[in-house]
């Protein structure tokens, strides 16, 4: 709103799709045109691979493995479809280009859904969660994971003092 004159593209994961949602239809209510990229992946990959690294077994992050179903059913192109914006699907890298020059060029909030692996991670980008680990456990895969945070803590510049 501050500055109209430029675009706003959102990339977000489908779990937090789901909790700001409101935000797509109010964006539209007002006029204030957003492009939202959203990444399919059964919603809360990110904190699926979170467990795993942190020597837990996964637990309710995946619709998949919490509905015993092969893939979400939520329709995240319908939905954002529903709540006013222009919404499609992206099955490549290619479509995703086309459609970001599409949604640059819509005269409202603009909603792009690509199906991603909620398994596969990556090191790109280099950024670090830090979520500490338990210093004692039962199971070995935490204890593991513990060595792991311990040495990524070890790892990172120190906090600058405000």
């Amino acid at each position: 709103m501050a500055r109209p004159d430029r675009d706003v593209v959102v990339m977000v994961g489908d779990g937090s799709y789901m909790m700001m949602n409101s935000e797509l239809a109010t964006s539209v209510m007002l006029g204030q045109k957003i492009t939202v990229v959203v990444l399919d992946n059964g919603v809360f990959g990110c904190i699926n691979r979170l467990q795993g690294a942190s020597g837990s077994k996964s637990f309710n992050n995946l619709l998949a493995t919490a509905r015993h179903t092969v893939k979400s059913d939520i329709d995240f192109v319908a939905h954002a479809g529903a709540m006013g914006a222009i919404s499609e699907k992206a099955g490549s890298i290619g479509e995703l280009e086309a459609a970001m020059a599409r949604a640059r060029r819509s005269d409202r909030s603009h909603v792009i859904v690509i199906d991603t692996d909620p398994l596969a991670a990556t090191e790109a980008g280099g950024a670090w969660w830090d979520v500490a680990i338990p210093e004692i456990s039962e199971r070995a895969e935490v204890d593991t994971a513990r060595k792991g945070y311990v040495s990524a803590k070890a790892g990172q510049r120190p906090a600058e003092a405000d």
